[in-house]
């Protein structure tokens, strides 16, 4: 891996801190699913309750529908406490048509009152990482996808992200300096107190451009930070910037010998369309906020043995 890549990972990859292992993460997804599972059940399935004897003991398969990327399998332990899940792929695992996933055990009440919570969640998680996955393999290795914030389930559609091997980008508004056009206009467009306020705050800034006269004086600036011997890595978002506009400009800043300095974003009105002409024009990630908020949910079913 070349070093640039590197700190590519560095700044907006976070994906080591989605993980059941780590407490926060852990506690987001109890919270989350308590929540899905308190306002779908509330005082019970009456359905199942009517119809099918409480201590009745079955085995339901979780069948994928359709070709894709799995996730939301280290999850599902979250929504079926009580339940013997037994595994058959793991996350991130190619998905086959009519393949089985997963097989559940246990009491039919809780299998059937937790049917669709089930699946709602593996089909998004595993609808947003097949996107991740497709669009990183139609731009090769040239540059990488990341998520936004603009996110429905927060930290899982992230974990969903990194699981088609895209980059998180923040997890959270306390995951490094992200200098936004709002922040600027209430400090008169003074990049060089923008960067001065913030530089200890985070070891990563990042400043949002939406015109080329913005970028020139936030590389200049950086540029001004880095002869005081300014340890902060920084990035430039170039948001809603043409790819010929972002071309010029990382071109201005490699003569200026700044490139080593600092990393490109190309965010806004991005999609499969055109994203092959930012991933040509120096970029070093395109975000997405499509990624996590118009991803097809992959199809997937339950079905009793």
């Amino acid at each position: 891996m070349r070093p640039r890549e590197k700190l590519v990972l560095e700044f907006w990859d976070r994906s080591n801190r989605l993980s059941a292992k780590n407490r926060e993460y852990g506690n987001f997804v109890k919270d989350f699913f308590s929540m899905l599972l308190e306002a779908d059940i509330k005082n019970g399935d009456i359905t199942t309750n009517s119809l099918i004897g409480k201590n009745k003991e079955i085995s339901a398969d979780i069948i994928g529908k359709e070709p894709g990327i799995l996730a939301g399998l280290e999850e599902l332990n979250f929504l079926n406490k009580g339940l013997r899940l037994r595994p058959l792929k793991k996350d991130g695992d190619k998905v086959r048509s009519n393949e089985v996933i997963a097989e559940i055990r246990g009491n039919a009440g809780k299998i059937l009152s937790r049917e669709r919570a089930n699946l709602n969640l593996l089909q998004r998680m595993s609808g947003i990482a097949t996107l991740a996955y497709s669009l990183n393999a139609k731009l090769g290795n040239c540059v990488k996808i990341a998520a936004t914030r603009k996110t429905l389930w927060g930290l899982l559609d992230k974990k969903a992200v990194s699981l088609g091997n895209g980059l998180t980008h923040r997890l959270s508004l306390n995951d490094g300096i992200l200098i936004k056009e709002n922040h600027l206009k209430l400090m008169d467009y003074n990049f060089g107190n923008a960067i001065g306020s913030a530089k200890s705050r985070s070891k990563h800034i990042e400043i949002e451009v939406e015109k080329k006269e913005q970028a020139l004086l936030a590389a200049k600036a950086i540029k001004n930070a880095i002869r005081k011997n300014n340890k902060n890595l920084f990035a430039l978002m170039f948001d809603k910037i043409s790819p010929a506009e972002m071309r010029e400009i990382i071109d201005w800043i490699k003569d200026k010998k700044l490139y080593g300095h600092m990393l490109f974003e190309a965010s806004g009105n991005i999609n499969q369309d055109n994203m092959h002409a930012y991933s040509d024009c120096g970029a070093d990630i395109i975000s997405m906020g499509s990624l996590t908020n118009s991803a097809k949910v992959l199809n997937m079913s339950l079905e009793i043995k």
